[in-house]
């Protein structure tokens, strides 16, 4: 019984010994790389274990790579060789000579000068200017100068615009229209055609919204006269104002009365006569200032008067017509300021008046 074991033993021994000799045996140079020994029997091969993968959403884009390609740096990540061309994003630097030792200035606002920049000296409130201070009164327009002052030219300046303080100002715009302006400074001395045609007006003006009208009367042979006392008379003074007329004989002047009554002297005028502008003193004499003017147009009248030197100066719309003319006259104490539309039934606009010393 136990050699039967045995046997079988030794036979189950030598049958798996020849089969895994089959199985070890190479496989020939005839037999086909795909193809199976004929005595094999035939077996399905294991495929080779998948390497694990990673979940890929169905929308990647290419999901799949070829496992015996070459994996390089990444696009960021790429180096560009000395014989490869730069990409589109790579900096190229231009040729250029080599940079200077020296450092570069690159502050705009330094001074190349030593000398600095004096700041602008704003004008001064009132103040007089004779030459040698003129550098703090320049100015363009009254908006340059202090509240209330004028931009101005004169003489000590060399012609040069400075800031003058007005000490008389008005252009009518406080008044209710339709009145004479009893509540303000101004005396009507005569009334012309009647008082009700004398009186603040919105029909014309140059700072809004009013202005003064005048109107005489040739049928009464009166005119129409309003003064204003001055609060001071300087030696040298000065009168600015617009008039807009429709003829002849309008004027305003620096002017005396005697007391409270009506009657007066007209120290200096300037007026608009026989189609022309002209300036009197002392009353009865008469100076050409323009050869004409146009009726219903604003004119802007100034008239200095220097009483120390005996000079007279007449500007019109800022251009100077009557420069430092000498006349003999005697000094004058000029308390009031008028305004007037002569016997002629001519009406006569007034605006912004300014009275200023020297």
């Amino acid at each position: 019984m136990r050699k039967i074991f045995f046997l079988f033993l030794v036979f189950i021994f030598v049958s798996c010994s020849s089969d895994g000799m089959k199985r070890l045996t190479p496989v020939s140079e005839e037999t086909p790389d795909d193809g199976v020994a004929e005595n094999d029997d035939p077996e399905v091969q294991d495929p080779d274990p998948a390497e694990p993968t990673e979940n890929i959403p169905d929308d990647a884009e290419d999901p799949i790579s070829d496992d015996n390609e070459p994996v390089g740096p990444a696009d960021e990540d790429h180096a560009v060789l000395p014989d490869e061309e730069p990409a589109d994003d790579d900096p190229v630097l231009p040729d250029s000579e080599p940079l200077d030792d020296d450092p570069v200035d690159d502050d705009p606002l330094e001074n190349d000068t030593d000398d600095p920049i004096p700041d602008e000296e704003p004008p001064v409130c009132g103040e007089l200017f004779n030459g040698s201070n003129c550098f703090m009164a320049s100015c363009k327009t009254d908006a340059d100068c202090c509240e209330a002052d004028l931009c101005v030219a004169t003489d000590g300046c060399g012609g040069a615009k400075v800031c003058r303080n007005a000490f008389f100002k008005e252009n009518f715009d406080s008044y209710v229209a339709g009145n004479f302006p009893n509540e303000g400074p101004w005396t009507l001395k005569y009334a012309g055609s009647s008082k009700s045609y004398q009186m603040v007006t919105s029909e014309r003006y140059v700072s809004a919204e009013n202005s003064m009208h005048l109107l005489g009367s040739k049928k009464y042979n009166n005119s129409a006269i309003m003064t204003a006392v001055l609060p001071e008379v300087p030696n040298v003074i000065n009168v600015e104002m617009k008039m807009n007329t429709q003829g002849d004989n309008v004027y305003f002047a620096l002017c005396t009365f005697n007391g409270s009554g009506q009657w007066g002297n007209y120290d200096m005028k300037v007026e608009f006569a026989d189609g022309k502008i002209r300036y009197q003193i002392p009353e009865w004499s008469a100076y050409e200032i323009a050869p004409s003017y146009e009726p219903n147009e604003w004119y802007k009248i100034r008239l200095k008067l220097d009483q120390v030197n005996k000079t007279v100066s007449v500007w019109v719309n800022d251009e100077l017509k009557v420069d430092n003319q000498i006349h003999n006259f005697d000094s004058l104490p000029i308390p009031n300021i008028c305004l007037s539309s002569d016997k002629n039934d001519k009406k006569v606009w007034f605006d912004d008046i300014f009275v200023w010393g020297e």
